[in-house]
C-alpha cells in the first residue's frame, strides 16, 4: 500500500480505534471487578503508525487493516494464575472470541519467555445497540491476561531485548533460564499460599458455625480476626484497611483473642443502640466500638472525635446501669 494512502487510512480509522480502546477497557474492568476477580490494573494502547509500518514490513501485509489483529491492545494485570483463568473464562463468555492462546504452552522446557494468556476478541453485535459500542463490533482487540509476576518478567525481558534463545549470549543462557523458572515457580507458590490461607480461614469458619461459638484457643492473627468479625457481624460490610488498622490497635493494646470474643459477645445486647446512633458500620467499626466501651486499656478519648466520645460515653452509661 502506498505510504501516503496508508497514512490517510490510518488517520481516518484512529478515532474509532481510540474509542474502542477506551470503551472496551471500561467494559472489561467493570466485568472483572463485578465478578469479584482481583485486578491490579487494566492498561490500553493503540498501535502507532510507526509500529504499523514496521509490522507491514515484517509480515509482508498487503491489506494491513484486515490482516493486523492488534490495532487495539488491552492488558489486564491480575494477581494470581487462578485469577487469569477466571478472567479468561469470563471474557470468553461475554465477547466473541476469535482466538485464545496460552503463550507459556509454546515454550519448551529449556526456553525462557514471557507468559500470558492472549485473546483476540470482538464486541458482540448485541452491544452495538447501545451508543457506546455502535460501530465497534467489527474491530478485533488483543487482550493480554497476566499475573503481576508475568508482567514483571515481560517488562524485564523487553528491557533486555532478547526475543529468542538464539539472541542470548551462551554464557548468559543458563542464568536467564533459571530466572525464568524461578518467576514461574513464584507464581505457582503465591497461588498455593492463597489457597492455604483460604483453607485456613474456611476451617475456622466451619468450626465456629458447627459449634456455635468462636474458638478462643486459636492464634491471634489477621485471618482469625477476619473470621471473628465474620462470625459476630455477618451482615456488616467488610473493610480490609479498617480491619488491618484494628488488628494493629489490638496488638498494641495487648488484647487477647479470648478477650475479643468476650467483648464481642457481651456487646451484642447493645448493638441495636449503637446502630441507632451511628449506622451503617463496618464489622471492624462494630468491634472497635465494643472495645472502646468495654476495654478501658483500648479506649483513647483524646484521639477520638467529640461525636465518637459522646456515643461511647452514652453506651458506657447504659452498660453500667445494666451491670
Amino acid at each position: 500500500m502506498d505510504p501516503i494512502v496508508l497514512r490517510a487510512e490510518y488517520d481516518k480509522r484512529l478515532p474509532t480505534y481510540i474509542r474502542t480502546s477506551k470503551n472496551l477497557r471500561e467494559a472489561i474492568e467493570l466485568l472483572i471487578t463485578g465478578a469479584e476477580i482481583p485486578v491490579l490494573t487494566v492498561l490500553t494502547r493503540v498501535k502507532t503508525f510507526e509500529s504499523l509500518q514496521e509490522k507491514i514490513d515484517r509480515k509482508n501485509y498487503d491489506n494491513p487493516f484486515s490482516q493486523a489483529p492488534d490495532f487495539v491492545g488491552i492488558r489486564v494485570i491480575l494477581y494470581f494464575p487462578k485469577d487469569v483463568a477466571a478472567a479468561r473464562e469470563l471474557l470468553t463468555k461475554e465477547f466473541d472470541v476469535i482466538e485464545s492462546a496460552d503463550k507459556s504452552e509454546l515454550l519448551k522446557a529449556n526456553e525462557f519467555g514471557y507468559r500470558s494468556h492472549h485473546l483476540l476478541l470482538r464486541t458482540p453485535k448485541s452491544w452495538a445497540k447501545t451508543p457506546n459500542y455502535r460501530g465497534l463490533e467489527g474491530i478485533t482487540v488483543e487482550v493480554q491476561l497476566r499475573t503481576i509476576l508475568m508482567h514483571a518478567w515481560a517488562e524485564i525481558e523487553h528491557k533486555l531485548q532478547y526475543k529468542s534463545n538464539v539472541q542470548v549470549p551462551a554464557v548468559l543462557k543458563r542464568k536467564l533460564f533459571l530466572l525464568s523458572a524461578k518467576v514461574e515457580e513464584a507464581d505457582d507458590q503465591f497461588q498455593s499460599l492463597v489457597e492455604d490461607v483460604e483453607a485456613y480461614r474456611k476451617e475456622i469458619a466451619l468450626k465456629a458455625s458447627k459449634e456455635g461459638k468462636f474458638d478462643t484457643s486459636l492464634e491471634l492473627n489477621l485471618d482469625t480476626l477476619k473470621e471473628l468479625l465474620a462470625f459476630f457481624y455477618p451482615t456488616s460490610e467488610v473493610h480490609d484497611v479498617m480491619t488491618q488498622q484494628l488488628f494493629d490497635e489490638i496488638v498494641d493494646h495487648k488484647i487477647s483473642l479470648a478477650e475479643l470474643v468476650d467483648h464481642a459477645k457481651t456487646f451484642k445486647r447493645y448493638e441495636d443502640r449503637l446502630n441507632d446512633m451511628v449506622s451503617p458500620l463496618t464489622s471492624a467499626a462494630q468491634l472497635s466500638y465494643a472495645l472502646d466501651v468495654l476495654a478501658p486499656q483500648y479506649s483513647t478519648p483524646d484521639q477520638n472525635t467529640d461525636g465518637r466520645n459522646k456515643i461511647i460515653n452514652t453506651l458506657a452509661e447504659i452498660v453500667r446501669k445494666k451491670a
